[in-house]
């Protein structure tokens, strides 16, 4: 939307981090796979893809062999407990190295271990924010136009969401990979997106905060100083904050973007899950709720995640809508104003 107003807001958790955060151990899980025509690690760790720390960029030797795959390997776990739907690569430079996304999905493992995952589903994608370019036919090649973010989405005709438990992610040339320029990923997130059932009232807070400037400080003639530590986003040639497209820091925007909302008369189910002891055995053809779909899955406030002040903010210059943040409060408090009917207050701070 234009001015960044907000609309009906779409949030985006990760189901990796949920996981780890829940006992699932990254090592055997979440891995990079290594043989025929693929390409390890070249600096930086398997672990570091999915440390929620999109400046902490892991690189790939894809200059030395370009023709060889970067695969990665997502276990998923049970194939019925989640609903993923979406695929995000943050602080990409897929543009600089020539390379492009191919996704894959199966219910067996190694379909999905080996270069081209020819036993796999391919999974077929629209573009959320920077996939401008998506083959039509199989395998679904996605291109992005720009380093930066990219966030696809399920196609709705091939599914609402992929029901398989294990997920290849394949980087590969578009046609080749660049022989001078490594592709470098600064983050990994999938799971299942989640729309509130209306937009918030109007009485919105949208600030923009440079909270990591020290207290202004005044002398004894009368002049005042502060020290900035950090003026937020962060945008080099080589290396990205979150959904910036600008190319050096003094072109972008400063500050922590800060959206402070109170949603009205929303519906229980909505809310809450139908049971609380037990994720359900069919829960999945049951209707999503907030607390299932978005507060379980971040922990509250530990996990970030990708809020978008609204689920039509797709396409071109998508990312100026799109910030990688996390809620403020531990505690998420619903306050029952008339039979199965609450108001909800939610604070979504950025992260950098």
């Amino acid at each position: 939307m234009a001015n960044m107003n907000i609309g009906t807001p779409r949030f985006y958790p990760d189901l990796i981090n949920h996981l780890m955060s829940r006992g699932v151990a990254q090592a055997g899980n979440f891995d990079v796979i290594t043989g025929t025509n693929l390409i390890d690690i070249q600096t930086g760790t398997e672990a570091e893809l999915f440390d929620m720390n999109p400046l902490n960029k892991v690189d790939f030797n894809t200059s030395a062999d370009t023709d060889g795959h970067v695969l990665i390997n997502l276990d998923l776990q049970a194939a019925s407990s989640f609903r993923n739907n979406y695929i995000a690569i943050l602080n990409h430079n897929l543009a600089s190295c020539s390379g492009r996304i191919v996704l894959g999905a199966s219910a067996t493992e190694s379909n999905v271990n080996s270069a081209d995952m020819s036993g796999a589903s391919h999974l077929n994608t629209l573009e959320v924010v920077n996939a401008d370019t998506i083959d039509g036919s199989s395998p679904y090649e996605i291109t992005p136009a720009t380093d930066g973010t990219t966030i696809v989405k399920l196609n709705p005709a091939s599914g609402s969401y992929t029901p398989l438990q294990y997920v290849g992610i394949q980087f590969e040339g578009d046609s080749t990979f660049d022989g001078s320029t490594d592709l470098s990923i600064g983050c990994i997130m999938v799971g299942q997106m989640y729309e509130m059932p209306h937009a918030p009232d109007l009485n919105i807070t949208r600030m923009i905060s440079y909270n990591r400037m020290n207290d202004l400080q005044e002398s004894y003639g009368g002049q005042r100083f502060s020290n900035l530590k950090s003026f937020g986003r962060t945008s080099t040639s080589t290396s990205k904050s979150p959904f910036t497209t600008a190319s050096d820091n003094y072109q972008g925007y400063g500050g922590r973007l800060i959206y402070d909302m109170n949603f009205s008369f929303i519906n229980s189910t909505d809310l809450m899950p139908a049971e609380y002891d037990v994720r359900a055995p069919g829960h999945l053809a049951a209707a999503q709720n907030f607390v299932e779909d978005v507060w379980n899955k971040t922990n509250g406030n530990h996990i970030p995640f990708i809020f978008s002040i609204d689920k039509a903010s797709e396409g071109d210059n998508a990312e100026s809508e799109h910030i990688f943040g996390r809620f403020a409060n531990n505690s998420l408090d619903m306050s029952q104003v008339s039979p199965n009917i609450f108001n909800v207050k939610l604070t979504v701070e950025e992260e950098f």
